[in-house]
């Protein structure tokens, strides 16, 4: 069954060789990195459950909204994998050096409107 709203756990990442691959600075889904406004380029990793391939709703590219994390509300783009052990979680790529957080009960839904995506987009 397909549902709108998702309440997820959300925490942080650095892309950096101990917390991603051996490409830190290539995302899943092809993007790059710039590493030192990495906070600014407005990506998330989501847990495997919730992506497409393994079964879940959501695809590499789609843009989500996300509240209930304090300064990190806003829209951000699915754009990398999370290690297979954690579920129903999303980490928000951050630029070395970021204080480390974690916020419970984060809502997360699919950005729908197209011309709010392009812009954003277009803004990236």
């Amino acid at each position: 069954p397909k549902v709108d709203t998702y309440e997820v756990t959300a925490t942080m990442y650095y892309a950096v060789a101990g917390q991603c691959d051996e490409s830190p600075l290539i995302t899943a889904d092809g993007s790059k990195i710039n590493p030192y406004k990495a906070s600014e380029q407005k990506m998330i990793a989501m847990s495997r459950d919730m992506i497409a391939r393994w079964g879940g709703e959501f695809h590499y590219g789609d843009l989500v909204k996300i509240e209930g994390a304090g300064h990190k509300d806003g829209v951000y783009r699915v754009s990398d994998t999370m290690n297979k052990r954690f579920k129903n979680r999303i980490d928000f790529l951050e630029t070395a050096g970021t204080k480390q957080y974690k916020f419970n009960n984060v809502k997360i839904s699919k950005w729908k409107t197209q011309t709010h995506q392009e812009n954003l987009l277009a803004n990236l």
